[in-house]
């Protein structure tokens, strides 16, 4: 169990499940939050046996290899500070081929949105050897607090797609499908009550492609841009107007719908191939999966109106718009690819690592001044990861005023990784230089 604070410094209690309990472990069964003056339990259904969100699906063939029955080989807390933690599971998964599959979960003070990390290693089977697509973090949760009817859904790759039902979701619903997007999310809403759960990548899709391409194409080409009222004829399949539910890029309840009305089932989305395989095509475009395939989402709970999910796209992409600059130490431009790798990437913007959505820097004996520039708006409580921090710091600053630890600064320091954690509490709307030492 995991408590901490949120962004507006209130308590948050996530579980997640243990082998030792009765469940195979890795996700969360349960999270307690506040909406408003109220608080609210998000629980796991256990529909079909998923009680709860984060479990790691892979599709290949004409199976899937999951994690529902497979408990976890490893688990560990790599990191256990006062304000930042890391939960770490592995699992070896047979999709057609071994696969190692680790997840890490990281929970930090001032952030409401834990980040739920995914490396999938097709090393030990070899290249080409698998042929899997992804759909984790992948589960069922009441986010409304107990198990209703859907209002509605919507995703975003290239594109921002939603539903405007007038009563619960169904292949009926109109939607639109028309503007642009570049942080791929995926979110669903209740009818009758205001709330909602969404999943939200760190980067940008041009940085990591988000959702499948399960039509090879037909989704791009006679949905995505569209409206139901001028969808392309192969969008649809008769009598619905909904594309068709094979083609929706991230599993959401489609598969469920003809039946059911209430089905919480959320998951991501990568095509086959995106796990395994040397290049794969993703909407024209190939992609590689072997020998890696990382990503990592903020998982947000909360409102629909106005949408949370919706609230953390806009933050990402102000993440990803802001610049650090350095006067003491450097801004780190590589770093790894992802949890669980020792091979180092280049970041798609210099400084921000996707992994746990961090600004990354470099130390100069001990000592650290970064300059974060807001570009693209306000930034919500960033997040520093300070290297080389042989020590803990005792002195921090903000435009030279000393900030108060515990209150103005969050800060954790990793003695084993030499490394400084550090969250700014609040939003900055304008440059601030920051010194640590």
């Amino acid at each position: 169990m995991y408590t901490w604070a949120d962004s507006s410094c209130l308590p948050r209690i996530a579980r997640l499940a243990r082998p030792s309990a009765g469940q195979r472990g890795g996700y969360l069964y349960d999270v307690t939050f506040p909406v408003g003056s109220a608080t609210r339990v998000a629980r796991g259904t256990n529909s079909n046996g998923w009680n709860g969100w984060g479990s790691v699906v892979l599709h290949y063939a004409s199976t899937a290899a999951t994690t529902q029955s497979v408990a976890p080989n490893l688990i560990e807390q790599p990191l256990g500070g006062r304000h930042h933690a890391i939960l770490r599971y592995r699992w070896r998964l047979n999709a057609g081929g071994p696969v190692d599959a680790t997840v890490h979960w990281f929970f930090a003070t001032g952030r409401s949105e834990p980040v739920y990390a995914i490396t999938l290693d097709t090393t030990p089977a070899g290249m080409n050897a698998v042929n899997a697509d992804t759909r984790a973090p992948y589960g069922d949760m009441a986010f409304e607090g107990s198990r209703t009817d859907i209002g509605g859904i919507g995703w975003g790759d290239t594109h921002r797609f939603t539903t405007n039902c007038t009563g619960a979701l169904n292949m009926a619903c109109p939607w639109d499908y028309s503007p642009t997007n570049t942080i791929p999310f995926v979110r669903m809403w209740a009818l009758n009550s205001n709330a909602e759960m969404g999943a939200v990548q760190t980067t940008t899709e041009a940085d990591h492609p988000g959702g499948g391409d399960y039509g090879g194409g037909l989704l791009a080409a006679d949905c995505r841009g569209r409206t139901s009222a001028n969808k392309g004829a192969n969008c649809s399949t008769s009598p619905g107007v909904m594309p068709t539910d094979w083609m929706w890029p991230y599993q959401l309840n489609q598969y469920e719908l003809p039946f059911v009305t209430d089905s919480h089932r959320l998951a991501w989305g990568m095509t086959y191939g995106a796990v395994g395989q040397v290049g794969y095509q993703h909407f024209g475009a190939t992609k590689s999966g072997y020998p890696y395939q990382s990503y990592s989402v903020f998982l947000v709970l909360g409102r629909k109106t106005p949408s949370d999910t919706l609230a953390q796209v806009q933050t990402v992409e102000r993440f990803v718009a802001a610049r650090v600059t350095t006067t003491e130490g450097s801004v780190a431009s590589t770093g790894p690819g992802g949890v669980a790798r020792t091979d180092n990437v280049a970041y798609a913007v210099p400084g921000w690592s996707p992994v746990y959505g961090t600004y990354e820097l470099q130390a100069q004996a001990g000592r650290a001044t970064f300059t974060l520039t807001p570009m693209g708006g306000e930034v919500k409580s960033p997040i520093f990861r300070v290297r080389g921090m042989a020590s803990a710091p005792t002195q921090i600053s903000a435009n030279g005023q000393p900030l108060t630890f515990d209150q103005h600064v969050f800060v954790t320091h990793d003695t084993a990784t030499q490394t400084t954690w550090l969250t700014l509490n609040g939003t900055v709307s304008r440059a601030v230089t920051i010194h640590v030492q």
